[in-house]
């Protein structure tokens, strides 16, 4: 049987296992902990998880915040992660795609992150994310959300 891949909002019983992948993915556990910030994050539906065979193997976290320079709320990507052993399996590309779809769902007229990561920057602009700050190590990524939304509505024409 094949492995089914589940991605949903992180609930109180996944905070142990988003910090073990936090601490993996920065080989780091600070002092105080991080378990109070997750459940304000899972309190908040603002924390996604993904999960094979009922081990959480990923999750992206992004927070909802007014944009002044916007206009209206944004959904900013705090964090995204996937355990190495999961990655290019299209455990990303359903992290992302959830985020985008729930913070568009909460009013959101932009999606933006950064990231010092290569791979990571890939991965946003397959997704339409533009560069918009450069040259000061953490590249600024933002989605163009018309030419995704027009990529979407093709893809699901397509897949109909």
């Amino acid at each position: 049987m094949a492995d089914i891949l589940t991605v949903r909002k992180a609930g109180k019983i996944d905070a142990l296992a988003v910090d073990s992948l936090l601490s993996e993915w920065f080989d780091w556990k600070p002092d105080l902990g991080r378990l109070g910030s997750i459940h304000r994050a899972i309190t908040k539906r603002e924390l996604l998880v993904a999960e094979v065979n009922n081990q959480v193997i990923g999750f992206i976290h992004y927070v909802m915040h007014e944009d002044i320079i916007d206009g209206g709320p944004n959904s900013f990507i705090t964090a995204f992660y996937v355990s190495p052993a999961h990655r290019g399996k299209g455990t990303g590309t359903r992290l992302l795609e959830e985020s985008i779809a729930d913070s568009l769902s909460m009013g959101a007229v932009g999606v933006e992150t950064s990231t010092i990561l290569a791979s990571a920057k890939k991965l946003y602009e397959k997704h339409h994310f533009k560069e918009t700050f450069g040259d000061i190590g953490e590249v600024f990524l933002e989605l163009d959300l018309p030419e995704y939304l027009q990529a979407k509505k093709k893809g699901d024409a397509s897949n109909g």
